[in-house]
């Protein structure tokens, strides 16, 4: 099972907002965006946690009718999932979608609720009796359906009624009216289809920025680092022939307690006495039927203990918790195990092993794996991450605020910017489909993944909060060298940090960067060569100019005219270009002849506009 999309509705500072998802997903933004408000969201709808705290509720509106909604969107089920009690005639265009409703009822004070829904079709067995707890309230066509259930009783139960329902959908479909899908609340009725539907979803791993060391290193179970040490070891001993022992006779001893209209025999027959002496005192009183029911037990904590690592000094010979060591060394220990877990996924399985004593699928949450990490850690940990992404069982999320983790040329539909407006409203801007469309998109796509894989700080333009746009190496060494020589960055200091200037490798390698701006709605200002009497870069500033428009975002642009910067600066060179570029702006700072063209670009570089600001 894969969760596919996911969809989030009064939760804390989002009021509404969804993304997609494939194998990775990398969210960025800046501070209190929003980021980790997904994450949590993810652990409140995979963890199948309760709601108990207006602090989570969109401007703390906790009534029903502002209630949290959770959704997900889930493909790739196996052939189990779709099998299940929670996903069985539930599916629509082979997905599973699944929401959670959270609210407070009767305003301070009252009761904290939760719902869940499937989005499907229902079924209507038609003329179905209204009271349908005598076998001879069911019409003719139903009676042969109701002698082929074994031991069905002298009246139908919720088992047999259920039983029935299947024989009518294998054998006579055509007593079904089908209604069109839509939000069918806790199907399956009570607590049995919400623990089904949770038993089944992907399994939910936590990794958050440490602040106290306790929070990700304690040895709980419960905790993030000791579910990564548990999966690992699980991965491993799972498949031990006297754990795979030990699970049948403990599934034969359930089987006594369960009961299996298919087959009645394996119930206990003690089982099926207690119940026959416990209607037999109740129909003296009331008419109806009780059924012995039983909730399935999670057998997992009983086969794998909670496990923990402790690290021993090799000097003294001491034993010490992963809780007392620095933050770096924790996370470093986490990246070890997610390392091991990686190359255990990607070992070939042999045919005669047991199934995973838990075959759902994982869901990986890492909240700024960059932390504590310096650059080299940090590339390591970027491969395991989408190393782990890749393998059928996983999928991975992550917030950072490091390039280093995103791949603008390759994996362009995984990175998920969040941002939050003046107002507070929280957006995400997400490419689902791909950037470049016709006989050139190959080309493109080529030239876009040569440079970031060459000049990797081209992903910064994710974390600007203004982008310029430049044809060379040489141009953004000119504007930077001349507004340090001529005070601009003293008098404006806020420029340097604000404006992101990037390199494009060339004029025609502009518009693949607008492309990418414009789909994340990334503000961004083009200054290039005019290049007047070259035909081909006519063609090229038709583009650029083209591509300035998106939506309702306009972008802006400065053509240094009527030639290129070299013409403007007065130097002509075929080789060390950005050198020769850097030597000039210091020639024309030093002797106070800064050309009126080079300083209006450079202001459009800076400012957006011809004129410094006063």
């Amino acid at each position: 099972m894969r969760l596919k999309k996911f969809e989030i509705h009064n939760y804390k500072g989002i009021e509404t907002a969804a993304f997609e998802w494939d194998d990775i997903a990398i969210l960025i933004g800046e501070n209190n965006a929003g980021k980790s408000t997904v994450l949590q969201a993810l652990d409140q709808f995979l963890g199948g946690i309760l709601v108990r705290d207006e602090a989570w509720f969109h401007n703390n509106a906790t009534a029903e009718e502002s209630c949290i909604e959770l959704i997900g969107w889930f493909d790739n089920l196996t052939q189990p999932e779709s099998e299940s009690t929670a996903v069985k005639g539930r599916m629509q265009d082979q997905e599973w979608i699944l929401k959670k409703n959270y609210w407070r009822d009767d305003g301070d004070g009252g009761r904290w609720s939760e719902q869940y829904f499937s989005y499907s079709c229902q079924e209507e067995f038609r003329n179905w009796p209204a009271q349908p707890n005598s076998w001879s309230n069911f019409p003719d066509e139903y009676q042969p359906l109701i002698d082929q259930i074994p031991e069905k009783g002298a009246r139908p139960n919720a088992q047999t009624r259920e039983r029935l329902r299947e024989l009518v959908r294998d054998k006579s479909p055509e007593l079904i009216d089908t209604s069109e899908p839509d939000w069918v609340p806790n199907p399956g009725g009570g607590g049995n289809w919400k623990s089904n539907a949770n038993s089944i979803i992907p399994r939910f791993i936590l990794v958050k920025a440490v602040h106290d060391a306790g929070d990700e290193a304690g040895s709980k179970e419960a905790s993030s680092y000791g579910k990564i040490v548990s999966l690992v070891v699980e991965r491993r001993m799972v498949r031990r022939p006297e754990l795979i022992q030990l699970r049948a006779q403990m599934e034969a001893v359930l089987k006594l307690f369960r009961p299996d209209p298919e087959h009645p025999e394996n119930q206990a027959v003690e089982i099926k006495e207690l119940e026959n002496r416990i209607n037999t005192q109740l129909n003296q009183v009331v008419a109806g039927l009780a059924s012995i029911t039983t909730n399935e037990p999670d057998i997992r904590p009983i086969l794998l203990p909670s496990t923990n690592l402790v690290l021993k000094d090799l000097a003294s010979g001491v034993e010490t918790p992963v809780a007392h060591q620095g933050h770096g060394l924790q996370r470093t220990l986490v990246m070890t195990l997610l390392q091991v877990l990686s190359e255990i996924e990607a070992e070939p399985s042999e045919e005669d092993e047991g199934e995973l004593l838990d075959a759902r699928s994982v869901i990986l949450a890492v909240e700024e794996p960059e932390l504590y990490m310096h650059p080299q850690m940090e590339r390591k940990m970027r491969d395991l991450l989408y190393r782990l992404a890749s393998q059928t069982a996983f999928q991975v999320i992550c917030t950072t605020h490091s390039p280093v983790f995103l791949d603008m040329g390759e994996r362009h539909t995984s990175i998920v910017r969040v941002v939050k407006d003046a107002v507070g409203v929280v957006s995400f801007f997400q490419v689902t489909s791909d950037l470049f469309e016709g006989e050139d998109a190959q080309s493109d796509r080529n030239q876009l993944r040569l440079i970031t894989s060459f000049h990797p700080t081209v992903n910064e333009v994710f974390f600007a909060r203004r982008v310029v746009l430049l044809e060379e190496q040489s141009a953004l060494v000119a504007f930077q060298r001349c507004a340090e020589l001529t005070g601009l960055f003293e008098r404006h200091p806020d420029v340097r940090r604000d404006a992101m200037l990037i390199d494009c490798l060339g004029k025609k390698s502009i518009p693949l960067f607008q492309k990418v701006l414009n789909h994340f709605r990334i503000k961004y200002t083009v200054v290039h060569d005019e290049d007047e009497g070259k035909p081909d870069a006519l063609v090229t500033n038709a583009k650029i100019e083209t591509l300035l428009s998106a939506g309702d975002m306009e972008n802006s642009r400065y053509m240094i005219s009527p030639k290129d910067l070299e013409d403007v600066l007065g130097y002509h060179a075929k080789k060390h270009k950005p050198y020769e570029a850097l030597m000039a702006i210091a020639d024309l700072c030093q002797n106070d002849c800064l050309p009126v063209e080079f300083s209006r670009a450079m202001n459009w570089v800076y400012f957006e506009q011809e004129t410094e600001p006063a």
